[in-house]
């Protein structure tokens, strides 16, 4: 389908459902900017990357109160950055609640920031996962597909199970993916883009914790979009 011609508000609905606009401008730039499945193993504009083979490919992580920047320069005059990955979360996620402090979620996000000297994000998005079962007595809900605090059930808007990886990698569905796309306003020329986590894990000793909770990203897309 040629994207070229499409009305701004209809385009930026179907891409990602998130802008407000009014104005009819036709598509002028819609670019694929930033396109990585890790397989050859570039990391230039990756700080804090590590590989690992999960499911038979090669992805960033896996995390555990960690992540990764991307750094992207000379971007050229844009109105939206469009992301897109797959985010495997691995193990024992336990969401919103953790069933022991509400205010202690297991939390995934994606921060923008286009002034590298401020450090002060343009925009966050924080969300949080939950693996856990639901039954009679306990749910351990997340956030995703909304932000934190929505709640949903576990594993809601995910892509496949898979097995986990390492405390629950002999259940078949120990890992959740998800393939997550988001759209955010942006206009600099330059362009960092965090994704880390922040997770609560009060039972696992401190050489546990990677092994009871991670994350890992693959095929990650930045694309460009720009309106006349």
């Amino acid at each position: 389908m040629n994207l070229t011609h499409i009305p701004k508000k209809i385009f930026l609905v179907a891409f990602a459902a998130v802008f407000s606009c009014s104005k009819s401008d036709q598509l002028q730039r819609n670019e694929l900017f930033y396109n990585n499945d890790f397989e050859s193993g570039d990391l230039d504009a990756i700080s804090g990357a590590q590989l690992m083979t999960y499911n038979n490919t090669t992805v960033l992580g896996n995390y555990n109160n960690d992540g990764f920047t991307l750094n992207l320069n000379n971007i050229g005059p844009h109105d939206f950055i469009y992301i897109s990955f797959d985010l495997y979360i691995h193990d024992s996620w336990d969401g919103n609640f953790n069933n022991i402090d509400p205010d202690q979620p297991d939390a995934w996000f994606l921060e923008l920031n286009s002034d590298t000297d401020s450090g002060i994000p343009n925009s966050v998005w924080e969300t949080s996962f939950s693996n856990s079962v639901c039954n009679s007595v306990l749910c351990l809900k997340q956030s995703y597909p909304g932000v934190f605090p929505a709640e949903n059930l576990p594993r809601e808007g995910s892509s496949r199970l898979l097995p986990g990886l390492c405390s629950l990698e002999s259940d078949f569905d120990g890992t959740t993916l998800y393939t997550i796309e988001k759209g955010f306003e942006h206009s600099g020329n330059a362009l960092l883009i965090r994704f880390y986590d922040q997770l609560y894990q009060p039972n696992a000793v401190d050489n546990d914790k990677r092994c009871d909770e991670s994350w890992s990203l693959d095929n990650l897309k930045v694309r460009i979009i720009t309106f006349e």
